[in-house]
């Protein structure tokens, strides 16, 4: 039943990751002011319908640099095309007999003249002057360097984002309908042994669901326009938006914290050795029921991996969050558009390992739940997956109870 499951939901996110790629492929990466305020509400479209709609995602194109956006929306009427003079080879040839824009007919003559007028079509650089304006930040002129930002977060970090988590979503699913889940290959003992104290647990589930109320809110700001704002509507999704964005910021203290807490308690129990390379070389003994388990203290490779991608991970969140939260403190346009774009492209990536930690913490293995749950673990489930800790931390005396080991 859970191999089906499975099977069902590897087919539904391979859909969308494909769904995701025909996006990428056909998305101009503009954004188009599709929404406002009228009056005191906020509304949908308010450029008057499709035509004007139209209009204003033409307008929106010129964002772009003139040689790549093309005719000005506001070109006039169609014109003879200009014949190329002879010898100039860099001149493109026009259409015999087709008029152009004259918006197209100038974009042509700067790119033939590009050698004699190349500042026109050179990226502008960063202008900075003096202004009478309190805020330092407004002594900027021109940062042509943000066109580059919008476009990387439009492009490549929006659609990439997207099938990187469903690619991991999707890998996951097919795994586990592959290797079905990770069984105990002894079966359950019914003695248990003590694995995680309650201290350890509570800041485990309270940096856990600190970052899962981050990773919602942050994945609606960045995607909610475009996957809820349209059927929940501007107003709606603008009050759904601005609790995302207090939400996001509040939870910074608990995983601040949760994180601490965790580099305290766990940190020399995580680093590396060279078990870690024999265990990684096994995958763990997850791949199939007749694979041995690896030998393994108390934190696995596996789980060194996770720890390290969370500290790490959720050290470059706290700094450029931080960066967000108090704008322009510290840091300039250039800097304030880094520190997003690493926020961004960071976060998504913690929510891919975040994915594959709770697959294996829940359905993937047998067993593993109770660790972080109860605090105490099956005594087989021990010996199985950390054989080393077990052997060292726990001994078997004659009743057949568990007695801590000195």
């Amino acid at each position: 039943m859970t191999r089906s499951i499975a099977g069902i939901c590897a087919v539904l996110l391979l859909a969308l990751f494909a769904y995701t790629i025909y996006l990428a492929t056909t998305s101009n990466q503009l954004v188009v002011p599709t929404n406002g305020v009228i009056g005191s509400s906020g509304v949908d479209d308010p450029a008057e319908g499709q035509a004007g709609l139209e209009a204003l995602t033409a307008r929106t194109g010129l964002q772009r640099w003139r040689a790549q956006s093309g005719p000005s929306p506001e070109a006039g009427q169609a014109v003879a095309p200009t014949k190329a003079t002879p010898g100039d080879a860099d001149t493109p040839p026009a259409s015999a007999g087709v008029a152009q824009p004259r918006g197209m007919e100038l974009t042509q003559e700067w790119l033939s003249q590009r050698n004699q007028q190349e500042e026109i079509l050179q990226t502008p650089q960063f202008v900075q002057g003096v202004t009478s304006l309190p805020e330092a930040e407004r002594n900027v002129f021109v940062q042509p360097q943000g066109r580059d930002w919008r476009s990387s977060r439009n492009g490549p970090i929006l659609f990439g984002g997207g099938l990187y988590i469903f690619g991991v979503a999707a890998l996951l699913a097919i795994f586990l309908a592959v290797r079905g889940r990770v069984p105990l290959k002894e079966g359950f003992s019914g003695r248990t042994v003590p694995r995680f104290n309650a201290v350890e647990r509570a800041n485990h589930w309270m940096t856990a669901g600190s970052f899962v109320l981050m990773a919602l809110t942050g994945l609606i700001v960045l995607y909610g326009k475009s996957v809820i704002r349209p059927w929940l509507g501007a107003e709606a999704f603008a009050d759904l938006t601005r609790g995302s964005v207090w939400v996001h910021m509040a939870m910074i203290l608990p995983f601040t914290l949760g994180l601490l807490v965790m580099i305290g308690a766990w940190l020399w129990q995580n680093l590396p050795s060279r078990l870690d390379w024999q265990w990684l070389k096994h995958g763990g003994g997850f791949l199939s029921d007749r694979s041995k388990n690896p030998p393994a203290r108390r934190f696995n490779a596996g789980q060194k991996l996770v720890f390290w991608a969370v500290i790490l991970g959720g050290t470059a969140l706290i700094v450029s969050g931080l960066t967000l939260m108090f704008p322009f403190l510290w840091a300039g346009y250039d800097g304030m558009q880094l520190a997003q774009t690493i926020h961004v492209v960071v976060a998504l990536l913690m929510i891919g390992v975040i994915f594959g930690h709770i697959y294996i913490g829940t359905i993937g293995m047998v067993g593993a739940f109770d660790a972080m749950w109860s605090g105490r673990v099956d005594r087989n489930w021990a010996k199985e997956h950390h054989s080393l800790w077990y052997r060292r931390r726990f001994e078997e005396d004659t009743s057949g109870k568990n007695q801590p080991a000195e």
